[in-house]
């Protein structure tokens, strides 16, 4: 594992032996996305999909079920890719008929992409089932420790998901 050294913590007050931990709990949720991203390149390569197109599909999908409509440059900044590699990925995904474009009904001008109904083994990769396996292990949590893990969970992702926006911000010199 590998940490900025000439950094100092993000929380002051914060002792080694707390520094220790954190960094090991860290390191313990990077060893489990490792396996997991394996096991979901197999999937990717069984349905012939991509990274990137699962990401797509996963992101269209939830924004359906939240109601929300998402055009090309929404998707592209999404998934951190230039406009001309988003419109390959939606030709991919139309062709093959996980994804259609449909004029927007906000502007007549512009296009928003619509998942079109994914078969049970398409929904169940893309959408998370989850392998019982998994939720064999999650089970063993009584309710304070899930509670405990999935608040920890969403406070990464909201951080994670605000990173590139801080250092974007600091360069600009907002």
């Amino acid at each position: 594992m590998t940490t900025d050294k000439g950094s100092t913590p993000a929380t002051s007050g914060q002792t080694d032996a707390e520094r220790r931990r954190a960094l090991e709990v860290l390191e313990g949720l990077r060893s489990y996305l490792v396996s997991e991203s394996a096991m979901q390149r197999r999937s990717e390569k069984s349905m012939n999909l991509t990274v990137n197109d699962i990401s797509a599909l996963r992101y269209l999908l939830r924004a359906r079920e939240r109601g929300i409509a998402v055009g090309p440059k929404e998707l592209g900044d999404y998934l951190g890719i230039q406009s001309s590699s988003v419109t390959v990925l939606l030709d991919r995904l139309e062709k093959v008929g996980h994804i259609r474009r449909e004029p927007s009904p906000f502007d007549r001008r512009a296009l928003i992409i619509v998942p079109a109904v994914p078969t049970d083994e398409i929904h169940r990769a893309i959408l998370g089932d989850v392998r019982e396996e998994l939720v064999d292990v999650a089970a063993t949590l009584d309710d304070d420790e899930a509670r405990v893990v999935i608040a920890f969970l969403d406070r990464l992702r909201d951080t994670i998901d605000t990173i590139d926006d801080v250092a974007h911000s600091k360069r600009a010199g907002r």
